[in-house]
């Protein structure tokens, strides 16, 4: 086979012929070629609040719980459009209820434009973190899913310990993690029962 016609094979693929993604089902996403992965979401931590030796404490003890620990997960980060809509209409109502504290009113109609201005200059993101895991997946499948599971603990455990909040994604939620690889847009409130037709591409594992 050419190499023109091998391009023109790959550009006719559909999306779920391309991605490596055969289910998601429960804490898991079920890869073609054998693998299952398992995904932690970390939350943002403002380390500005903490005094600096307790930034340099907490810095090192999550640092030394990895230590030995290299294998079969990467740390990704993705950007997602804030909507502001309901910000933006809290603001007005109170701005217009707010009739006898003119020092407040004023603060309000900052506030309004300050969020007008972020909607409109396409600036308006925050960043969702996560840690994806994945393990070969065994002649015994529930073996697999009971050791990723007891590693995405490990990670958790690990967060936790220095104060920081982390969650494992469910099915829902890698659903929502695939939307957000995919289209930043959508993520905040396109969920499956929304859009039945629409298939969200899951993540490719990387090599």
């Amino acid at each position: 086979m050419s190499k023109s016609k091998q391009i023109v094979n790959e550009r006719e693929l559909t999306a779920n012929q391309f991605t490596n993604v055969k289910d998601i089902k429960g804490n898991f996403l079920f890869s073609k070629d054998g693998y299952l992965f398992g995904y932690l979401r970390v939350f943002p931590y403002n380390l500005d609040l903490l005094a600096i030796d307790e930034r340099r404490i907490r810095t090192q003890n999550l640092s030394l719980s990895f230590e030995g620990d290299r294998k079969d997960f990467d740390y990704c980060a993705f950007p997602r459009e804030l909507d502001l809509d309901d910000y933006k209409n809290y603001l007005k109502k109170q701005y217009q209820g707010e009739l006898s504290n003119y020092g407040k009113r004023q603060i309000l109609a900052i506030m309004i434009r300050q969020a007008a201005e972020l909607s409109s200059s396409g600036e308006n993101y925050e960043h969702h973190h996560y840690f994806k895991i994945w393990a070969r997946a065994e002649k015994n499948i529930n073996d697999t899913k009971k050791e990723l599971l007891t590693r995405l603990e490990e990670f958790k455990q690990r967060y936790s310990g220095v104060g920081i909040d982390a969650e494992i994604l469910n099915e829902t939620e890698i659903f929502k993690l695939c939307n957000l690889f995919t289209n930043s847009q959508q993520v905040s409130f396109m969920s499956l029962a929304d859009n039945p037709v629409i298939t969200p591409i899951p993540m490719i594992k990387d090599y």
